[in-house]
């Protein structure tokens, strides 16, 4: 019996690490696939900020639909608008979502000379970042960790200690601002920032149990970080 409990305990320990690793090459796949598409980008147009944030945006727009239908092949709930039911939380997230596009459109850079140059800077950093990322890590890969451990505390600390990894992965626009210069040092306090984003975002989706409110904290958050 000891020896079933134990063969048991091995393949429950097998699919986890399965489990990671495939989370673990899907992260790596998308940054990987976002280089060279960026690349081979620059192979036909110039290189300026708004292009590269341009560029960025469209990826990050196929990335997003990658993942929701990956979600759906694999009928795995995303949790995006979970637990949002009643009038009183509707009516909370409508007007959190309303304070946090007029601060977008009270924006300095936005209302002194409101152009594509001005504009698209806000919507990369307060609109599309915190919705690719919050539905690749809060929404999908929070699920999929959960379908394995079934404990959201197991699940909350390993999807932050991924979101701060996976910045990594943007060692290419760290390069192409700072330089080799001290890459490590900028990559360690990268990482080490994004770490205490997750805690503190990934919170959000621990007690509320959706996603959702994650990105409106994420907004939030790169509102004043920019």
């Amino acid at each position: 019996m000891n020896n079933s409990f134990n063969d048991n305990k091995d393949l429950n320990s097998n699919e986890v690490s399965y489990t990671m690793i495939k989370v673990i090459i899907l992260l790596v796949t998308l940054q990987i696939s976002r280089i060279i598409i960026k690349q081979l980008v620059f192979l036909y147009l110039p290189y300026s900020k708004l292009n590269e944030m341009l560029i960025s945006m469209f990826i990050m727009s196929l990335f997003i639909f990658f993942i929701i239908s990956k979600a759906k092949k694999e009928n795995l709930k995303l949790d995006v608008f979970s637990y949002i039911k009643s009038n009183e939380s509707r009516n909370y997230y409508i007007l959190v979502t309303v304070c946090i596009l007029l601060l977008i459109l009270t924006s300095p850079s936005f209302i002194s000379k409101p152009s594509l140059e001005s504009l698209t800077p806000l919507l990369y950093t307060i609109i599309m970042i915190p919705i690719y990322e919050e539905i690749l890590f809060r929404a999908y890969i929070w699920n999929v960790l959960k379908k394995e451990h079934e404990d959201d505390r197991k699940t909350y600390f390993l999807t932050t200690a991924l979101f701060s990894l996976y910045h990594i992965g943007y060692v290419d626009r760290i390069i192409m601002t700072s330089g080799l210069n001290k890459i490590a040092w900028i990559i360690f306090i990268k990482c080490s920032l994004m770490l205490s984003y997750g805690i503190f975002i990934g919170f959000f989706r621990y007690k509320i149990k959706n996603s959702y409110s994650c990105i409106l904290v994420h907004s939030f958050i790169n509102i004043f970080a920019r």
